[in-house]
């Protein structure tokens, strides 16, 4: 016991000892300091079930924010991928604009990645609800996203009864068929003498031409070149070019130039013109 302390405890027991005096002297007194401290100690023992109930209801609400937080937590990885599967077409569209790859078929992601999670917290309530309710922000994981989102690409192949072991020549009428089926009429050109055209498609007034690429990676400049000469060729409005596994940028760039449209086989059912 240090000195403070013990200074504390002898001042108690000399007052206690005073109380006892005066007590026994004046029995009055006695029982007046008796009722005072039962009094002091009721207070005191209420005062303490007070306090111990206010830290149990504390305890408890923190518990149900945690487990509430917890839960949410749990049904983040769901909840992002809802919001693609719901929107797929925007995300794909997305995806195949920002994503790049070089011409060893390595793809960049750089600009993509920002775009989706970006996306996805102005679109998720699981994660509005954690920042608002709880102050949290929530790093999610990006990557296994996009993979989930690459997978989800090769299952819509599949719905296209596409392979990735189609051949070019089968490629070609693969995209013809998806054209006829949307009120197009279109043929594959299968012709030396092509124009560099492998698919033309006409609906009432509207000629549309098409390079069908089946390469295992991005497709380059020389496919956006042939179909601009394909398009003067035939007298077209509309040129394509389309691809299973993207374009490079340079590619893109000259497309933007000359209003070529480079897509996924995908998306020749929402083209709109």
């Amino acid at each position: 016991m240090d000195s403070e302390n013990l200074k504390s405890a002898l001042w108690i027991l000399f007052i206690a000892y005073i109380l006892v005096i005066f007590s026994i002297e004046y029995p009055l007194f006695g029982a007046l300091c008796l009722v005072a401290v039962i009094s002091f100690s009721v207070w005191l023992w209420m005062g303490g079930k007070k306090i111990d109930k206010e830290i149990e209801i504390e305890r408890e609400i923190e518990t149900k924010e945690e487990k509430l937080k917890k839960k949410l937590l749990d049904e983040l990885p769901k909840d992002l991928q809802t919001i693609i599967e719901k929107n797929f077409k925007t995300v794909a569209a997305a995806y195949r604009s920002a994503v790049s790859s070089n011409a060893f078929g390595k793809k960049n992601y750089d600009k993509f990645a920002p775009q989706l999670e970006e996306y996805l917290q102005d679109n998720s309530k699981v994660l509005n609800k954690l920042k608002d309710e709880f102050d949290t922000d929530v790093e999610f994981n990006v990557d296994a996203l996009i993979e989930f989102i690459e997978l989800s690409l090769k299952e819509l192949d599949k719905e296209f009864e596409y392979t990735d072991d189609m051949n070019p020549y089968d490629y070609e009428h693969f995209c013809a068929t998806e054209f006829n089926k949307i009120g197009w009429v279109a043929k594959a050109t299968q012709g030396s003498s092509d124009q560099g055209v492998d698919v033309i498609a006409t609906k009432g007034d509207i000629t549309l031409v098409a390079q069908c690429k089946k390469f295992m990676k991005p497709v380059g400049n020389k496919a956006v070149q042939e179909i601009v000469a394909g398009m003067n060729f035939y007298g077209a409005s509309i040129g394509l070019v389309i691809a299973p596994n993207g374009y490079t940028n340079s590619a893109k760039k000259l497309a933007e130039a000359n209003n070529i449209k480079l897509i996924h086989h995908s998306e020749i059912e929402s083209l709109e013109f």
